[in-house]
């Protein structure tokens, strides 16, 4: 071990002038007592510091020579090492940096304070500065293996490959078959299969096997952009964009200027449904890198799909239904992945073929619209106006419970709700419109005309030499015939049965029409006075 400065200088003297060393050392052991009860610490030989004085420390980064640097203090170099043990040991990985550099600045030459240095350094994430002090133990002995397997940790946790395997290869030519670092070459080998395979699987979409392979790579790569950037890629391809999100903003508030994180969240974005900020992370990625290829395609398909169904939705504000189905297709078309998206788009689309009173085409849309998104509220609403259309009004309340539960403040989903509601309690009775064939708004002579046209149809007389059964049918029929023309050719009874009453109410509650009242009428005496 190399002997201190003055020690050294003693010696080189001593030959050359015998009473200079004797005068020496007696200032030397003066000065010593002096400095075990005085106040003041000395950082080094011919300079003294006040010790109620605050150390001034460096902080070069990258400079391992001033890592946690510090004065010296009064304990030896051991005794500093095994302070920065047990803070170690503790978790204060700073607090013991800092007391191993009081045991490298004791004693530079010793290789194992720097190795425990740059294991603090390693657990706090200060790479670099970890490397540099496993270099540094290395070159005081080149058969420390823990420094070499350290450095290479320090690299391969940043995914940088390539590096680990240099520091590993180094050691094994000054330590051949060095088994320590044997095995993590071979763990650096399977880390950079898995690494290709990752790639491989998002490349073609496979983003289960891809999952496997992230999850493999991730606990040794904790801190490398490139893994997190497949895992957020990964988290994409698994519709977990929040997550997505969450990951790539980790990594821009380091880098700002990454332009294929940019993209990555503006696409996240994008597929969760924020379309503007999405088209602002793709231009902005594009403004750091011009050539960003998949920045540009994201940018113009998104565009293109904007262009689309802008277009449909104007389209449809001015009546011209079927451009706009045709523009919305086309929009479709764009993105299949972006299920949010095209979500909205079959819901545009569903309204524009209920205008057209093409309500089956208008269910199918909505359908697959909730199928891309199962908490659209619109397109709940949407198939609900349609079921009403075709008279499925117990799938109508359904749906609009549903849209209810979703949003409990909507007072037009309440209302839309009761208006269902009333719709299927007045289907449960007879429907005296589909009894006489004709539409909810016709007019006193269309029922007229519908009631005799009917009558005649199911009159006991026609159906004389026909079966016992088919006599029953038909006299159930012209009775139905007679009870619906009995309601619906009175305007009071009329706007009662449509307001959702009783079938028996309407009747108890309501004189007749015409000066004569038939809701109690015999339905061939009914026939017989209308006939006359």
């Amino acid at each position: 071990r190399t002997p201190p400065p003055r020690t050294r200088w003693l010696s080189q003297t001593s030959s050359a002038n015998p009473l200079l060393l004797v005068y020496t050392q007696s200032v030397f052991c003066i000065r010593s007592a002096r400095f075990s009860v005085s106040e003041e610490t000395e950082e080094c030989p011919g300079q003294r510091r006040s010790a109620t004085e605050k150390p001034e420390r460096e902080s070069r980064v990258g400079d391992s020579s001033t890592v946690g640097k510090r004065p010296h203090s009064s304990m030896s170099a051991l005794e500093c090492k095994e302070k920065g043990n047990t803070l170690y040991k503790a978790g204060k990985y700073q607090d013991a940096v800092e007391a191993y550099t009081e045991a490298i600045e004791a004693d530079p030459d010793d290789h194992t304070f720097l190795g425990n240095r740059s294991a603090a350094l390693l657990m706090l994430k200060k790479y670099d500065q970890a490397i540099a002090d496993c270099m540094k133990a290395t070159q005081l002995d080149p058969t420390y293996v823990k420094a070499y397997i350290r450095a290479s940790k320090c690299h391969s946790q940043q995914a940088k490959i390539y590096e680990a395997k240099s520091v590993l290869s180094e050691c094994l030519a000054k330590i051949p078959d060095c088994p320590e670092a044997v095995k993590e070459m071979e763990t650096l080998t399977q880390l950079e299969n898995d690494l290709s395979a990752a790639k491989e699987h998002l490349g073609t979409n496979d983003y289960d096997r891809a999952t496997y392979y992230v999850d493999r790579i991730l606990p040794l790569c904790p801190d490398s952009t490139e893994v997190l950037s497949l895992r957020a890629e990964m988290l994409i391809g698994r519709e977990k964009y929040d997550d997505a999100m969450t990951v790539c903003w980790a990594l821009l508030s380091k880098d700002r200027q990454n332009p294929d994180l940019l993209f990555l969240r503006g696409k996240a974005m994008l597929y969760s449904g924020q379309v503007d900020p999405a088209m602002k992370h793709f231009q902005e990625a594009l403004r750091v890198d011009p050539d960003h290829q998949r920045a540009r395609e994201g940018l113009k398909a998104l565009k293109t799909m904007e262009k689309a169904k802008t277009g449909g939705n104007e389209a449809f504000k001015i009546g011209k239904c079927d451009d706009a189905i045709a523009l919305y297709t086309e929009a479709l078309g764009i993105d299949p992945r972006n299920k949010m998206y095209n979500s909205t788009v079959l819901c545009n689309r569903a309204a524009a073929k209920m205008r057209k009173r093409e309500y089956e085409g208008a269910i199918e849309d909505c359908n697959e619209s909730l199928k891309l998104n199962e908490g659209y509220i619109k397109a709940f609403t949407r198939r609900a106006e349609c079921f009403l259309q075709t008279e499925e009004y117990e799938k109508a309340v359904r749906d609009l419970e549903k849209a209810s539960e979703m949003d409990p403040e909507s007072r037009d989903t309440q209302q839309r709700l009761r208006n269902a509601k009333l719709e299927l309690k007045k289907s449960l009775r007879k429907n005296y419109y589909k009894i006489l064939d004709v539409k909810k708004d016709a007019d006193e002579n269309d029922i007229k005309k519908a009631y005799k046209r009917a009558a005649l149809k199911y009159h006991p007389d026609k159906w004389a030499n026909n079966t016992d059964e088919e006599k029953d049918d038909a006299e159930k029929a012209f009775k139905d015939v007679g009870e619906a023309y009995s309601v619906l050719s009175d305007p009071q009874k009329k706007r009662r049965y449509d307001a959702g009453h009783d079938i028996e109410d309407i009747e108890g509650g309501c004189g007749g029409h015409g000066g004569f009242g038939h809701g109690d009428m015999d339905p061939n005496e009914l026939f017989a006075a209308f006939m006359s």
